[in-house]
């Protein structure tokens, strides 16, 4: 039978990471509160989110950020290591500072979602999701089971970010969490606000505009446009 509901999460114990922060002088990486684990969905047979948590290299009380990939099917790892993670993957598959890592001001939550993504999964087809609803129930879900392992960080500030096909997942799930706050389902989530970077959410008007766009930054001519 499938587990009840339970968050199962582990530190990160890495020997050396080379680059800004000093290997050898500075803080243990354990100093950091670096985290990686598995939520067992409630609402489901035996779906298996997995998610990484990093604490803000500044103080505990920057906001939270989860950070949501598109795809849909595009594991939030890829944002982690080559984006606004806290590490960059070097040639040598080191793992060196990110000077730009959003880690720098909040704390950060990667997800891989909706369940079938990443490392996230299930032995039960009825487990995956196929609208807006239920992804944004999972991660509402995986929220509260987050703030409830983490409860020094439930009252921060509260962003919801991500990009191309998250153009969907985020309103969603900044609606869900607005109906849970106002429902009082469970521990408020102090939702300020979120940010979309190069949406999807609607192609059959993006996909038309595109020569539009084009034509005023003068990327072509009127007649590339017409053609």
């Amino acid at each position: 039978s499938h587990d009840a509901p339970r968050l199962f999460e582990r530190q990160f114990d890495f020997p050396a990471i080379i680059g800004t922060g000093n290997v050898s002088n500075g803080p243990s990486i354990q100093e950091f509160g670096h985290y990686a684990g598995y939520y067992s969905l409630p609402h489901s047979k035996s779906a298996k989110m997995f998610y990484f948590f990093f604490e803000s290299r500044s103080k505990s009380t920057d906001p939270v950020v989860i950070w949501l990939s598109g795809g849909p099917g595009c594991s939030s790892s890829v944002a982690l290591f080559y984006e606004n993670g806290p590490f960059t993957i070097s040639k040598d598959l080191s793992l060196s500072w990110n000077d730009f890592g959003w880690d720098k001001v909040s704390n950060l939550i990667y997800v891989d979602q909706p369940v079938g993504t990443g490392f996230s999964y299930t032995s039960d087809l009825s487990d995956l999701r196929h609208n807006e609803t239920g992804v944004s129930n999972d991660l509402y879900d995986f929220l509260q089971a987050f703030f409830k392992e983490h409860p020094k960080f439930a009252k921060n500030d509260f962003y919801i970010t991500g990009e191309s096909y998250a153009g969907h997942y985020i309103p969603a799930l900044a609606s869900r969490v607005h109906t849970g706050n106002k429902n009082k389902e469970g521990i408020p989530i102090n939702l300020k606000g979120f940010a979309i970077g190069n949406g999807l959410t609607n192609p059959e008007i993006q996909y038309g505009a595109y020569a539009d766009y084009a034509l005023e930054m003068k990327l072509i001519s009127k007649s590339d446009q017409e053609s």
